[in-house]
């Protein structure tokens, strides 16, 4: 990464942090939840974020000043592992979007007319370095989080707040239900590759108050407008609550269109996001070689395996839960061991 490109301010790094781990992780959030806890999945969504705080405040301390592609520069072994795994990263966040826009937007199976757009979207905000993506999205922020944040309000008007109480309470529940809503935040680990670029100050507590509100908002209108039962059988809870938003006055019937068109942005951001760090990361180890050689691996491959990721992917989806937990246990330990 070209030190004139790396330095970003405290305010592009938290819009970086919120797009990254909010995209990630809302729409699986509210199943997720209630998959660990069924009971009091509402206690588990605020604990994980307290526990999402504590993770960030120590990679600050830690990583203050000391970006963690400068140490896989160190450790060329670990720079490996680090581009195969975010590679798999994005792998499956390419074909999540893919899935998404041919399940909600497109009549026809239209594969590689959605990736290679995506791909060379990503290719050109990520040549730009850090501090070309962070200006992308801080200029993308509010065009992703306004839909959000007014579905959010109309689907909110009428909920039935008893399927959001907590009706038992057991700890077992409690920290299995914690544990995997943890798993779920695993693009928070991203935050070791660009705190050490913060020129001022780290991520701000408004951040993290602000995650916690959406996380908490969406939870609870899913929950409160499907049920807990529906929640659990509906491979994509969010969306159907989004369906059934409307602007009242019949001004516009179908809000989910376009919750869906703006979340495919926040979702290509934790995509593009895990190409340029895993890239970088190599960068750092091997030169710029091997920047080009992951480069070509990265976004080409993907687009030369698109179909036969697409092929599989009801099988990668079915193992959701095994990716979540591998990623956990990488990106909690690794980068404090390194």
């Amino acid at each position: 990464m070209d030190n004139n490109r790396q330095w970003i301010t405290a305010r592009q790094g938290s819009r970086i942090f919120i797009l990254e781990i909010f995209s990630a992780a809302a729409l699986f959030l509210p199943q997720t939840a209630l998959r660990g806890n069924e009971h009091s999945a509402v206690l588990s969504v605020a604990a994980v974020w307290i526990l999402a705080g504590v993770y960030v405040l120590t990679a600050s301390k830690i990583a203050k000043g000391i970006p963690m592609d400068r140490v896989l520069g160190e450790y060329r072994w670990a720079a490996v592992i680090y581009y195969l795994r975010f590679l798999i990263n994005a792998a499956f966040f390419y074909g999540y979007i893919i899935s998404m826009a041919e399940t909600y937007m497109l009549r026809q199976k239209q594969s590689l007319m959605v990736g290679l757009p995506l791909l060379i979207l990503a290719y050109s905000m990520n040549r730009k370095g850090l501090l070309g993506r962070a200006r992308v999205m801080e200029g993308i922020f509010w065009f992703v989080l306004l839909p959000v944040i007014l579905v959010l309000a109309l689907g909110g008007t009428d909920l039935a707040w008893s399927e959001i109480a907590v009706t038992s309470f057991r700890w077992t529940e409690f920290l299995r239900g914690s544990f995997l809503l943890l798993a779920l935040l695993h693009p928070i680990e991203l935050v070791w590759f660009y705190r050490g670029n913060i020129k001022e100050g780290g991520v701000k507590i408004t951040s993290f108050l602000a995650v916690g509100a959406l996380f908490l908002g969406i939870f609870a209108v899913v929950l409160g407008s499907l049920g807990r039962k529906l929640t659990l059988l509906d491979q994509n809870p969010v969306m159907s609550m989004a369906q059934g938003a409307a602007i009242p006055g019949g001004v516009m019937a179908r809000l989910d269109i376009f919750l869906i068109a703006f979340w495919i942005v926040g979702v290509f951001c934790v995509f593009s996001g895990y190409l340029f760090y895993g890239n970088e990361g190599l960068c750092q180890a091997l030169g710029r070689k091997g920047k080009i050689t992951g480069e070509i691996l990265s976004y080409g491959g993907l687009f030369l395996g698109t179909n036969l990721l697409l092929k599989y992917w009801d099988i990668i989806w079915n193992h959701f839960f095994l990716f979540l937990y591998g990623n956990l246990a990488a990106g909690l330990l690794f980068p404090v061991i390194l």
